[in-house]
């Protein structure tokens, strides 16, 4: 199996740091390139939001989400491996089983545990969500 191109989502948590690093010697090893994900959303759960509340919120959203991919980055930056930075506005769970059924991805390499969603027993609920929709391998590091 050749690894051209993994996919690795990126919360910030201790478990997403571990993956990264994980990743980035693979990438190395293989002479693949990095997509790095943060997925983001918010809910104001009114029904009547003022429109610049509305953009204040997906702007703060957005923002944050580049924030936390630069940590990321920080780790990538002059290290020898090609890599992309992605924001994708959504649920993480259904971004990235989206992202694992475009089959654009050879390997996905992600922590077990995140900052979203409540975790499972064994494994975070994104983690589980994303296992239970792969269409690539997947490497699951603690």
């Amino acid at each position: 199996m050749k690894i051209e191109k993994i996919l690795l989502p990126f919360d910030g948590s201790v478990h997403s740091v571990n993956a990264t690093n994980y990743a980035l010697d693979l990438a190395k090893l293989c002479g693949a390139h990095v997509t790095i994900v943060n997925c983001y959303e918010w809910n104001v759960g009114l029904l009547e939001v003022p429109s610049p509340l509305v953009r204040d919120l997906e702007s703060t959203s957005l923002q944050k989400a580049q924030d936390i991919l630069k940590i990321a980055e920080n780790i990538f930056i002059d290290r020898g491996v090609e890599y992309t930075l992605k924001a994708i506005y959504g649920a993480p769970g259904r971004v990235l089983a989206k992202q694992a059924e475009s089959k654009e991805y050879d390997l996905i390499i992600m922590g077990s545990h995140g900052h979203s969603e409540i975790a499972g027993l064994f494994l975070g609920s994104v983690t589980h969500r994303v296992l239970n929709t792969i269409y690539c391998p997947i490497l699951v590091v603690p």
